[in-house]
């Protein structure tokens, strides 16, 4: 009986030893990279900011025109990112789709889209969030623009 018994215990203490083992082995994948975000997903436009806390002041956001809604914005690791129209378009005579290029400094916090400069604000995998400065005769310090 007190064989049958240790044999009993010997088996959970080993079961046991099990589970904290499997528990504790780590999950090695790395996670992505910053780096990476751009290039994970197709973005669409934003129309509605999911971290206000990182907007300027003085700044407002871009309204995203219905013809807009649709377009799909898809970042390449070559520098160029394809713009899909979308079914609806701002100008029946626009092209499906559009390549234009980009760069992005992550330590300058610089975005260049087709030449133009934005600053970058937000880089997660919920969105991307950019801002343009604008003219002091609009009254506003930058235009925010949402991809996500």
């Amino acid at each position: 009986m007190k064989k049958m018994t240790a044999i009993k215990t010997l088996s959970l203490l080993l079961a046991a030893a099990a589970s904290l083992f499997l528990a504790s082995c780590e999950d090695n994948t790395p996670a992505p990279q910053n780096t990476e975000v751009l290039l994970t997903k197709t973005w669409k436009r934003g129309t509605q900011d999911k971290n206000p806390s990182s907007n300027p002041t003085n700044a407002s956001f871009y309204l995203v025109p219905n013809c807009e809604q649709d377009d799909t914005f898809k970042f390449a690791a070559d520098g160029t990112v394809l713009i899909n129209q979308g079914a609806i378009k701002c100008n029946q005579n626009e092209p499906q789709t559009v390549s234009q290029s980009y760069s992005i400094n992550r330590t300058t916090k610089e975005l260049r889209i087709n030449g133009q400069k934005f600053k970058l604000l937000e880089e997660t995998e919920q969105q991307i969030k950019y801002i343009a400065e604008l003219p002091a005769a609009t009254g506003f310090g930058s235009l925010i623009f949402l991809l996500q």
